[in-house]
C-alpha cells in the first residue's frame, strides 16, 4: 500500500472512532493532534460484546450442584458452543473434577483375627466360673453353697481391660484406599445459555452427579480415627503378632488369678469346715447342757414336786405379813414341764384353804430357778387377813421359782395388778420334808367294853370363812 493510500486510511479510521466515543473521553486538541500528525497512536477500542459463554460462566452454575461432594474440586470445563435460531446458545461440555485427598472404604476385620482371639477364651471361662465351680471342686459340700456363689464371676479390672484391648483389635474396622488424591473423574454437562444484559443466564441444565455418589459412603483421610488400622502391605502380619502378644500378656496375668480363686475357694470351703464342726461340737455341748439341765430338773421335781408334798413359809405386804401353806395332792410330768393341783392354806388356820393349779418350766441353765406358775381359784380364806384382797378377785396368781434346795420365792399377786406392783405380796416358802408333815392319826374304833378315851378339850370356836 502507498504511503498516501496508508494516511487515508489512518483519517477515516480516526473519523469512525470519533464519532463511536463517548463524548469528553478526548479533548478536542488531542484529537486534532492525532488527525494532523497521523502518527500511530494506541486508540482505545470498546469491549466487543461476547457472542458465546466463557468457561468461569459454566464454572459459577455447577458449583453449586457439587455441594454434596466436598471430597472433590472442580477444575476446567471443557465446553463447545451452538448457537441457535432464537439467539440462545446450547453448551455442552465436559467438568473435570479432582478428589482433594485419598478416600479409604471401612471393612470388617480378618476373620482370623477373631480366630486368635480364641486363644483367651479358656482361661477367660475358667476366670469367670462361679464360685461353686471352685468349692466343688475342693470338696465343699454342696448344701453349703449359696445362689450367690453360683453366679458368674466378673472378670478383675486388670483381666476385664486387657480382654477388651484384645477385643477391640480383634473386631475394630480396617480402612482400605479406596480412590488415591488427584484422581480426575469426567462428568457431562449440558445447558442453555441467553445473554441478559452484561452477564450469561443458564438453563436447562443438565449435570449428572450419579458417578460421584460412590465416593460419598467413602472416608477421607483427615476424618480417618485416630488410631484407625490402614491396609497396607504386611498389615495383617503386624496385626496378629500384637494380637498375639496381647493374648499371653492376658494369660500370663490369668493365671495366678485362677490359682488364687482355687487357693480361695480352698481356705473358705476349710474354715467353714473349721466352723460348722466347732459349731456342731457348739451344739452338742449345748444339747449335752440342757440334758444334764433336764435331768437336774426331774431330780428336783422327783426331790420336791410329788403327791403329799408340802412347803411352808410367810408372805409379807408393807408392815402386814402371815403365814402360807402349799400342799400338793398330785404331780404329773411332762418332757419339759410339771403340773400339779393342791391347796394354799392359812398355816395357824387350816380351815382357811383355797383351790391351786400350778405348772412348772425346765429351768434354761444348770442352777437356774424353776419358774412356777399357780393360780389360785375358790376355797375359804379369813377375809380380816389382807391376802383376802388377791382372794376375793377371780384371777389371783402365784409368781414363784423353785431354787434347787426345794425353796419357792416369789410374789402372790393379781393379772390385773401388772399396772400396780405395789399391790404384791412378797412369798417365800420351804420344802417340808417328808418326816415333818404332821398328819391326824386316824381313831381305831373302842373295842367292845372298853372305857372310852377323855374327850380333848373343847376348842374356841374358828372364825367365820366366806366361801370364795
Amino acid at each position: 500500500m502507498s504511503r498516501s493510500r496508508q494516511k487515508v486510511t489512518q483519517m477515516l479510521l480516526a473519523a469512525a472512532v470519533a464519532l463511536v466515543l463517548p463524548t469528553g473521553c478526548k479533548d478536542e486538541k488531542e484529537a486534532q493532534q492525532t488527525a494532523t500528525t497521523g502518527q500511530d497512536v494506541g486508540i482505545p477500542l470498546q469491549a466487543a460484546v461476547p457472542t458465546e459463554p466463557e468457561m468461569q460462566d459454566v464454572r459459577l452454575n455447577l458449583l453449586p450442584l457439587l455441594a454434596d461432594f466436598p471430597m472433590v474440586k472442580l477444575g476446567d470445563v471443557q465446553m463447545t458452543c451452538t448457537q441457535k435460531e432464537d439467539g440462545r446458545v446450547m453448551v455442552t461440555a465436559r467438568a473435570m473434577l479432582s478428589v482433594e485427598e485419598d478416600l479409604y472404604a471401612p471393612e470388617d476385620a480378618p476373620a482370623i483375627f477373631n480366630a486368635e482371639r480364641k486363644e483367651i477364651n479358656d482361661a477367660m471361662n475358667r476366670a469367670m466360673l462361679p464360685e461353686s465351680a471352685y468349692l466343688l471342686q475342693v470338696g465343699a459340700d454342696a448344701g453349703s453353697i449359696t445362689e450367690e456363689d453360683r453366679a458368674a464371676k466378673p472378670l478383675p479390672e486388670n483381666l476385664q481391660k486387657l480382654a477388651d484391648e484384645i477385643k477391640q483389635l480383634a473386631e475394630r474396622p480396617v480402612y482400605r484406599l479406596h480412590t488415591p488424591a488427584q484422581t480426575t473423574v469426567e462428568i457431562p454437562a449440558s445447558m442453555l445459555a441467553s445473554r441478559v444484559g452484561d452477564h450469561w443466564s443458564m438453563s436447562d441444565i443438565s449435570f449428572d452427579t450419579q458417578p460421584l455418589r460412590s465416593l460419598l459412603p467413602l472416608i477421607p483421610e483427615r476424618s480417618l480415627p485416630q488410631d484407625a488400622t490402614v491396609v497396607t502391605d504386611g498389615f495383617e502380619v503386624k496385626q496378629r503378632a500384637l494380637l498375639r502378644e496381647k493374648i499371653e500378656a492376658f494369660n500370663t496375668a490369668a493365671k495366678p488369678y485362677i490359682d488364687g480363686r482355687e487357693s480361695a475357694a480352698r481356705t473358705r470351703m476349710l474354715q467353714a469346715k473349721a466352723h460348722r464342726e466347732e459349731a456342731e461340737q457348739a451344739a452338742r455341748q449345748e444339747a449335752a447342757a440342757r440334758e444334764e439341765s433336764r435331768k437336774n430338773w426331774e431330780a428336783v421335781c422327783t426331790k420336791f414336786f410329788y403327791d403329799s408334798a408340802a412347803y411352808a413359809g410367810e408372805w409379807k405386804r408393807g408392815n402386814a405379813f402371815g403365814k402360807f401353806t402349799l400342799r400338793i395332792s398330785r404331780a404329773e410330768k411332762f418332757p419339759d414341764s410339771l403340773q400339779f393341783v393342791g391347796t394354799l392354806s392359812d398355816t395357824d388356820l387350816p380351815q382357811a384353804e383355797l383351790r391351786i393349779v400350778g405348772r412348772c418350766e425346765a429351768a434354761p441353765k444348770n442352777g437356774a430357778p424353776i419358774p412356777c406358775v399357780v393360780h389360785v381359784y375358790n376355797g375359804r380364806y379369813d377375809p380380816d387377813v389382807a391376802t383376802a384382797e388377791v382372794f376375793d378377785k377371780k384371777d389371783g396368781i402365784l409368781l414363784l421359782s423353785l431354787a434347787e434346795d426345794g425353796s419357792l420365792t416369789g410374789k402372790l399377786t393379781c393379772e390385773s395388778w401388772s399396772e400396780q406392783p405395789e399391790k404384791d405380796f412378797e412369798v417365800r416358802l420351804n420344802h417340808v420334808a417328808k418326816k415333818a408333815v404332821r398328819r391326824t392319826p386316824r381313831r381305831r374304833p373302842a373295842e367292845p367294853g372298853a372305857a372310852a378315851p377323855p374327850a380333848p378339850p373343847a376348842a374356841a370356836p374358828a372364825a367365820p370363812q366366806p366361801e370364795r
